[in-house]
């Protein structure tokens, strides 16, 4: 960009406007930039095309919680394979440009999930009944990582609705105050406000329930109209905990069944091979976890 050059290629290019000022080419950059480049509008149609079927592609990766790799290692090359045999190499060629790399395909996942929670927030806000409730619940992984999960339930279009509000880390400790102040950032980002939270659903926890420190307690000095309610799936497992006689002793019976043959690779596999041979439906067993109190109920099936 030497002025020096920039004068020759004027003066061997364009020589019907090396004498004109700087004036004519300042119009001619506002006449440019201005002007369609693609009169016809095909590029950006398939641009956005492209880029639409990148984010269904997406949309179906991470409802199937596999890795974001397997949209350019496997679904990108089997889709050109299927429309090459079926239609030719010219309508192949075109699926190359659809990206799904793992950062694109990251990106469209961030980009949905970000698209779900401003229109959940949205319909909070504009609701006619501006009330909702939480339901909120603090588990911690396997990888010893605490995750705090939070629905609203409320009203749109005369319409009961439960959506999954959000999912944050608790990344040092887990105490009430803790859970209370990232619900509170999330309000004050989001632009909620705590006198319309009618109602919070939460285990039985001391940390949860408690009347000094306790989350409901944070919760009641901000909105002192929330009603408190103790979740009742965790209600449902303290109760399951004291079952009748009768029933106790065919749970423990069978818990010692599916132990027997679990414990034994050689009567796993003769057990699959008599259910094989009875052409059964389900040919393995589940295990009865504690924690997980629904698999009572499957182990049971």
């Amino acid at each position: 960009m030497k002025p020096s050059k920039l004068t020759r290629h004027l003066e061997t290019r364009h020589p019907e406007h090396s004498s004109k000022g700087s004036s004519f080419f300042k119009r001619m950059d506002i006449v440019l930039k201005r002007s369609r480049l693609d009169t016809t509008g095909t590029y950006p149609q398939q641009s956005f095309t492209c880029i639409g079927a990148s984010y269904l592609v997406s949309l179906r990766i991470v409802r199937k919680h596999k890795p974001r790799t397997i949209g350019e290692d496997l679904i990108l090359p089997c889709a050109q394979d299927m429309v090459q045999l079926i239609f030719g190499n010219e309508f192949a060629q075109k699926l190359s440009y659809i990206s799904l790399s793992n950062n694109a395909v990251e990106r469209r996942i961030s980009n949905i999930s970000d698209d779900i929670l401003k229109q959940i927030v949205k319909q909070l806000l504009v609701s006619l009944i501006k009330l909702f409730s939480l339901q909120r619940d603090e588990s911690t992984d396997f990888s010893s990582c605490s995750q705090l999960m939070v629905y609203c339930r409320y009203v749109h279009n005369n319409i009961f609705k439960e959506e999954f509000l959000f999912c944050r880390e608790l990344e040092t400790t887990t105490r009430a105050q803790d859970v209370f102040e990232l619900i509170d950032n999330f309000f004050q980002d989001n632009k909620l406000e705590w006198k319309d939270l009618c109602g919070v659903c939460s285990d039985g926890a001391p940390a949860m329930l408690g009347s000094r420190s306790g989350f409901q307690k944070f919760v009641k000095d901000k909105s002192p109209e929330v009603t408190g309610v103790h979740c009742v799936i965790h209600r449902q497992a303290l109760a399951c905990k004291t079952m009748l006689p009768h029933l106790l002793e065919m749970m423990s019976t069978i818990i010692k069944i599916v132990n027997f043959i679990k414990s034994s690779a050689l009567n796993t596999r003769l057990f699959r091979e008599l259910f094989e041979d009875m052409t059964a439906s389900h040919q393995t067993l589940l295990f009865y976890t504690q924690v997980r109190w629904h698999s009572k109920g499957d182990v049971l099936k």
